[in-house]
C-alpha cells in the first residue's frame, strides 16, 4: 500500500490534514483537521479531489519521490470523469 500525506489551511485558518492511500487499482482519500481525532473518508472522491492528488503526486514524483504511472493513472481517472461530465446533460430546475 503506498500512502501520501499533505496538509492545508482552510478559509478559516484551520489545518486540516489529508491522506491518499493506493492499494491495487483503488484509491482511498482521508482527511481529519487537526483538532479532531478521527479520519473521514471522501467517497466518492470528487473531481477537485482528484486534481489535488495529482498535484501532491507530480510534485513527489518532480523530487524522485513519486512513479510517473501513479501519476498517469490519475490523469486517466480525471480525463475519465471530464469526459463523463461532459456528457451529462446539465439539470434543468425550471422544467414543468
Amino acid at each position: 500500500m503506498k500512502r501520501h500525506e499533505w496538509r492545508e489551511r482552510t478559509e478559516d485558518g484551520n489545518v486540516r490534514y489529508f491522506r491518499a492511500e493506493h492499494f491495487g487499482s483503488e484509491w482511498k482519500l482521508l482527511s481529519t483537521l487537526k483538532t479532531d481525532p478521527e479520519w473521514y473518508e471522501h467517497s466518492p472522491i470528487t473531481l477537485e479531489e482528484w486534481r489535488m492528488i495529482r498535484d501532491v503526486l507530480f510534485r513527489k514524483y518532480q523530487r524522485r519521490r513519486g512513479q510517473w504511472k501513479e501519476v498517469e493513472g490519475i490523469d486517466k481517472t480525471i480525463e475519465d470523469m471530464e469526459a463523463e461530465a461532459a456528457e451529462t446533460p446539465p439539470e434543468n430546475d425550471d422544467a414543468p
